[in-house]
């Protein structure tokens, strides 16, 4: 046998030897020590990379561009939507929980404040509901509805039409133009007080609205997810969802919306530039021992799985071969028997 076969052969041995120590280690029940030690590692020279040595601005936006502008949901996940917004539809029509378990007096009324203070948006909307065209169209069409829905007895005299050019004929196309006449004026009236008792509402002194609101919550915070939301279907929900979904993928498209998720993630960059990677993980609340918790509670059962199927050691090959059989390598162990040989 060469010297070269030898190495070879020598190579392959100590693969598979490493092979079976590093499965050894990753699957030591002596509470994983192997990934500890790993895990211990990486934290304590974590300090010593900066966030913009371990990624770039660049990258990080590439990675937001992809995920955020550009993936769209297969239509198995588009489905699984679909059965969770059936679930939850299910769960909130039998529970008996009221909306004061989900939002406190407390949360409500701080929320309420904060809106309220807002005073200078108040009376934006207030001046826009006094003056845009649309908005007095859609105030029209509900003094419409009211006035149609309340004068019941009118509505034979409405639709009455007639064709004859009798006296009576004559008086009753009068009094239908006259009623017209005066029910137009009529909705006209009620759409501008509609308008100004609304705009009046949006611009009452935040005592006011604070009292109105509260005794509102107070009505609305007794009242069950299972009485409110029994009113809606589950397809309801399911639409609600993909509807959120299409939205969405609409308004991602738009170069501005693009432009302002694009320069927080810059902005967060810059800030945080200087934070090593350990300040980081401070920042939002993670220390070594979260670290070690969450490698522990997935990996021993991801690599129990993976030896289950016979993966494992394939796994493991894939990563340790390329050193073992390349050509270098087998020079190297070669010289060193030659010279070790000759000693």
């Amino acid at each position: 046998m060469s010297k070269l076969d030898l190495a070879q052969q020598f190579a392959q041995a100590l693969m598979l030897e490493q092979t079976q120590f590093i499965k050894q280690q990753l699957s030591s029940e002596h509470h994983n020590i192997y990934i500890e030690k790993f895990i211990h590692y990486l934290y304590i020279h974590s300090d010593q990379i900066l966030l913009k040595q371990f990624i770039e601005l660049d990258a990080l936006q590439d990675v937001v561009q992809k995920y955020a502008f550009e993936l769209n949901l297969g239509s198995d996940i588009l489905e699984f939507i679909g059965v969770i917004a059936q679930k939850i539809h299910a769960l909130t029509t039998q529970s008996d929980a009221n909306f004061n378990t989900l939002l406190s007096d407390e949360s409500f009324e701080l929320w309420l404040a904060k809106i309220l203070e807002l005073e200078q948006l108040r009376y934006y909307i207030q001046t826009h509901l006094l003056h845009s065209p649309q908005v007095q169209h859609v105030s029209l069409q509900l003094a419409n509805q009211i006035l149609e829905s309340n004068t019941p007895w009118l509505d034979h005299l409405r639709k009455l039409n007639t064709h004859k050019s009798n006296l009576s004929s004559k008086v009753l196309n009068f009094i239908q133009d006259q009623q017209q006449t005066i029910e137009l004026k009529l909705e006209q009236q009620l759409a501008h007080t509609l308008l100004k008792q609304l705009g009046h509402i949006i611009a009452l002194p935040n005592e006011e609205l604070t009292d109105i609101s509260l005794y509102l919550w107070d009505d609305i915070k007794q009242k069950t997810l299972k009485e409110t939301f029994s009113q809606f279907q589950a397809i309801d929900f399911e639409e609600f969802f993909i509807l959120v979904y299409e939205t969405w993928r609409q308004l991602r498209q738009g170069e501005y919306l693009q432009h302002i998720i694009l320069d927080v993630v810059a902005s967060f960059y810059h800030h945080f530039a200087e934070y090593n990677l350990q300040e980081l993980l401070l920042s939002v609340g993670l220390d070594e021992q979260d670290l070690h918790q969450e490698a522990l509670r997935f990996l021993p059962h991801n690599i129990a799985a993976l030896e289950q199927q016979g993966l494992l050691d394939g796994i493991i090959k894939e990563l340790i071969s390329p050193f073992f059989l390349s050509d270098s390598t087998h020079q190297f162990i070669q010289q060193f028997i030659e010279k070790n040989h000759s000693i």
